[in-house]
């Protein structure tokens, strides 16, 4: 987050107008102690963005420059960082790319902006939006989002044919990325200061439904855990299982986020849902069981976790998940633990698995999340066709790029 007096808090950027919101293609923040999921080109555009939008802003109108989430402070809340940020934005743009369409955590925080616009009935709602062409789509790929972000370069067919951030990497395209860069800055800067919002509130991203985004799934987290109305340690669940966070940090997401996040990062649009309801999804896609081991020591729960085992099939993968970090129950959580893996194994369920803290879990689930997978394309029934149903595979080319990543020639890059 930058402004006219250099980075700012979460508090503050509640107090302050800002002239831009910058979304991209990420999911679910991880935890404080691991970051993922960020390409560093975001990070090169959006400070050259602020330098823009600064140099045409107007002098001593008390708004801050550009909102980035990678510089929200450790330690901060990210959803209520992030609503407080798109509450007091001016403009939102999004960095159009294969996997923005497909990420709940990106499409969240425009659901979220454009509530703010229909709720505070803004005349210009349409303008407040201004959609860059980050990566190009596959021709056959159509959405309409991208007719916006499309006209910001029609006169430079570097920019339709290879995205802006090529042109942000690449020395050689360095004309076009400061004009497009100009474009930009203008039309954020005219926008904002040609009808200034007063901060309004914008929705959470927990009040974002996630089954609008991923209408049909390529991969599921189901959540087997109690809810508040039962009667456990207070802050650890919520209304119903998915809101369970084993983690003691306050500031954790629900577990079943992490997990989401994990297999959007690896190109699966995921749904996330209580076991209780997740039939229907098991029986067609992959996917992790989140399991609360502090089931084994409530009534009902030995029960609950046998009749789970059950209807499982070769593509679920139950993972028991405890909290190490949590030292006042660590010896009773990893005894529940085992009981709970050693149930499901001797239920048949060879597949079960634990971790007992944050890091052992975002180092598991790529690998649960790949193994779901390679047994869900070796498992399933076949069709007629002799084919499994196709379970939105990734394609090569047409795709996000790892965080790190650079393409071929990138040796010329700035």
């Amino acid at each position: 987050m930058t402004g006219p007096n250099g980075p700012g808090t979460a508090a503050a950027r509640s107090r302050h107008r800002t002239y831009f919101f910058l979304s991209y293609a990420h999911s679910a923040p991880t935890s404080d102690a691991v970051r993922t999921d960020t390409d560093p080109w975001v990070g090169q555009l959006f400070l050259d963005l602020s330098a823009e939008v600064s140099r045409r802003a107007r002098p001593g109108g008390g708004t801050d420059t550009g909102f980035f989430d990678q510089h929200i402070p450790l330690g901060v809340d990210w959803k209520v960082a992030l609503a407080d940020a798109l509450s007091a934005a001016e403009v939102f743009v999004p960095l159009y790319s294969p996997g923005y369409f497909s990420r709940p955590w990106a499409l969240g925080e425009q659901k979220s902006f454009r509530s703010r616009l229909a709720e505070a009935d803004v005349a210009d709602a349409a303008e407040r939006l201004v959609p860059v062409l980050w990566i190009p789509l596959p021709p056959w790929v159509e959405h309409p989002e991208l007719a916006p972000a499309l006209r910001l370069g029609e006169d430079i067919p570097e920019y339709s044919e290879n995205g802006l951030r090529a042109l942000c990497m690449l020395a050689a395209y360095r004309e076009p990325y400061e004009t497009l860069l100009g474009r930009l800055a203008e039309r954020i800067v005219a926008v904002a200061e040609r009808a200034p919002l007063r901060p309004s509130r914008a929705p959470a991203l927990a009040e974002m439904a996630p089954g609008d985004v991923a209408s049909d799934p390529a991969f599921a987290v189901a959540v087997l855990a109690p809810t508040v109305v039962d009667g456990p340690p207070e802050g650890r669940y919520g209304r119903t299982g998915v809101h369970w966070r084993p983690f003691v940090e306050q500031r954790a997401l629900p577990v079943a986020e992490y997990a989401a996040s994990t297999a959007e990062r690896l190109g699966l649009p995921t749904r996330i849902v209580d076991f209780a309801d997740a039939g229907p999804l098991l029986r067609r896609c992959p996917a992790v069981v989140l399991t609360d081991p502090w089931l084994v020591a409530r009534p009902g729960g030995v029960q609950a976790i046998r009749a789970a085992a059950e209807d499982l099939p070769p593509w679920a993968m139950p993972l028991v998940v405890s909290d190490g970090a949590d030292q006042s129950e660590t010896t009773r959580a990893t005894d529940l633990a085992g009981a709970a893996v050693a149930m499901l194994r001797d239920a048949g369920i060879r597949q079960a698995r634990q971790v007992h803290g944050i890091r052992e879990f975002v180092e598991l689930m790529p690998v649960l999340v790949t193994q779901a997978r390679r047994q869900y394309l070796r498992h399933f029934p076949m069709q007629p066709s002799g084919n499994p149903p196709p379970a939105n595979r990734p394609r090569l080319g047409y795709a996000d790029p790892s965080p790190y990543s650079d393409p071929p020639g990138s040796t010329d890059a700035r």
